[in-house]
Order: C-alpha cells, then sequence, then structure tokens
C-alpha cells in the first residue's frame, strides 16, 4: 500500500526558503509597524521577476500540489508585507488568463459582512493589479477600479466591490487552504518576536521571559502556533475534512497570537509595536476562507 506524502515537495520547500531569505534582507529587522502603512520595503517587480506568482501554475504531475503551496503560504505569513503574493499566485494558478497577465492579480470574495452581490477585494488598492471575472470555464482579467477601500487589515490593502468572482469547488477549497497556512505563518512568527522581546525586556531586574507566568504564556502560544500549521497542512491533504480543519487553523492562529501579545504587557496594546496588524490580517482571512467555504 503507498503511503501519503505529508510533507512538501521540492517547489514548496524551495519557494518558501527562497521567500524566508530575500524577505529577511528587504525588511532588514524593521518591526511591521514601521512599513505596514506605507510602501512595501520590496516591489512587486522583484516578486514576478522571482517567478514566485507562477509557483502554482499546473503543467505536469510535478507541479505544484495544495500541500506546496500551504508551505509557501506558511512563509509568506511570517512576513506580513502588503503585496499579493498568495493572492496572485492561486488566481494565476486556476487561471489562464490571469497567468498570461503581467503583474499582480486578485479576485471578489463573497463575504458575511458585506451585502449579497457585494465582494471583499484583497489588494484592490495596489495600483494597476488585475481581477479576474470567472474561474469557470473562460475567464477575463481585467483592470481593477479600486472599488471602496476598506481598511481595517492595512496588510491587506482590500476594498469593497460590486460583482464576485465565479468560483469552482477547487478554487473555494485552494483559497481556504492557503490563507489559513498564511495565517499560521504569521502565528509562528509572532511567537518568534514575543520569544525574544522577553529576552530582552527587564522587570525587577529580570528579563520578563524568566517568569513562569510568562513562561506559560510562550509555551501555550508556540502549541497554539503548531497546531494551526498542523490543521493547514491536514486540510490541504484531506479534502473531505477541509472545513473542519481550516476553521480549526484559524481558531489556533487567533489564540496563539493573542497568548503572544499579553507578553509585552501593556505595550502589546499599543499602535507602536503593530502587534494589533497581525490579528487585523489573520481576522480578514479568516472571513475571506469562510467566505469560500460557506457561500458554494
Amino acid at each position: 500500500m503507498s503511503m501519503v506524502r505529508t510533507s512538501a515537495g521540492e517547489i514548496g520547500v524551495e519557494v518558501a526558503q527562497a521567500i524566508r531569505e530575500e524577505m529577511a534582507k528587504a525588511t532588514s529587522g524593521a518591526t511591521i509597524a514601521t512599513y505596514i502603512e506605507g510602501e512595501p520595503p520590496v516591489a512587486w517587480e522583484m516578486l514576478g521577476e522571482a517567478g514566485w506568482d507562477l509557483a502554482g501554475v499546473i503543467e505536469d504531475e510535478d507541479s505544484a500540489s495544495l500541500r506546496d503551496l500551504a508551505e509557501i503560504a506558511g512563509a509568506w505569513g511570517e512576513t506580513l508585507i502588503q503585496l499579493p503574493l498568495t493572492t496572485s499566485l492561486l488566481v494565476k494558478r486556476h487561471s489562464a488568463a490571469a497567468a498570461e497577465a503581467e503583474g499582480p492579480v486578485t479576485l471578489s470574495v463573497p463575504v458575511k459582512n458585506l451585502p449579497a452581490g457585494v465582494g471583499l477585494v484583497p489588494f484592490g488598492q495596489v495600483p494597476g493589479i488585475g481581477i479576474v471575472d470567472s474561474f469557470a470555464e473562460e475567464s477575463t482579467v481585467s483592470p481593477f477600479a479600486r472599488g471602496t477601500a476598506v481598511d481595517f487589515a492595512p496588510s491587506l490593502l482590500a476594498s469593497s466591490a460590486e460583482g464576485t468572482t465565479v468560483l469552482t469547488a477547487a478554487v473555494r477549497r485552494e483559497f481556504a487552504v492557503v490563507w489559513a497556512a498564511e495565517a499560521a505563518g504569521r502565528a509562528n512568527q509572532v511567537v518568534r518576536e514575543a520569544v525574544e522581546f522577553t529576552k530582552q525586556r527587564q522587570q525587577f531586574g529580570k528579563p520578563v521571559g524568566s517568569f513562569q507566568a510568562v513562561k506559560h504564556h510562550l509555551a501555550n502560544a508556540h502549541i497554539a502556533a503548531e497546531l494551526a500549521q498542523t490543521a493547514a497542512i491536514w486540510a490541504s491533504l484531506d479534502e473531505g475534512n477541509t472545513r473542519q480543519a481550516v476553521v480549526q487553523s484559524f481558531a489556533e492562529s487567533f489564540k496563539s497570537i493573542q497568548l503572544s501579545i499579553q507578553t509585552y504587557g501593556g505595550l502589546g496594546f499599543t499602535w507602536e509595536m503593530g502587534l494589533h496588524f497581525s490579528l487585523r490580517h489573520i481576522a480578514t482571512l479568516r472571513d475571506l476562507a469562510m467566505g469560500m467555504i460557506d457561500n458554494a
């Protein structure tokens, strides 16, 4: 009996590693708060030249699997850079017209907090971004006219717009899984940053990370982030349990980030630290993912 491969393949591992290395150089260790409301620390052209937006295009049996895409999305989620990489990657995977288009592309998704017939467009505020009208049979990519800005999550530069993209079952599932994986990647990065912060922050002459209560929070945050990642991988491998796994993944990501924020004390709730941007990011990704799954 053949074994099911649960680890990412060569495409997923190599692209994910390249993203981590190049984005670390681009941000130079800067905190999210220093760039999230301004220009991204890297231009879209760099991502396009690297071919990362085409990593998901299906050409043969050796093309990227959904498990590979979850690996890539996790790496991208660690950055929280306000560019539409995972969105473009999946749109180009499922639309030949989008794959041929230069530059980033997006789609319009029905979500629960918008009226019927109005969609949420991730990265709809990006100048020159294209939008795909359908994934069923023939598709067309047109310049997006911005719509109404939705600024809750600055990292997603979203807009609302009349009309939604025609979706297929495969598209719905893959977007939900990839967005869950991206959220899990963000949760893991927030835990790592919280650990470093508690090593440096001093109280009563000791690093706050040496206090038992803080250690417990960090341990629980780490466990939750790992569970979020595991659930996203499960969703990528088990189509029949996609919804359950995606819901669990987002729940664990939220739990992890909330616990991590508490280790910063009162600083965790300040705008300057920027920790709330991570919560807003995954809250919006969750709305998009559930819009995919629950509006089928």
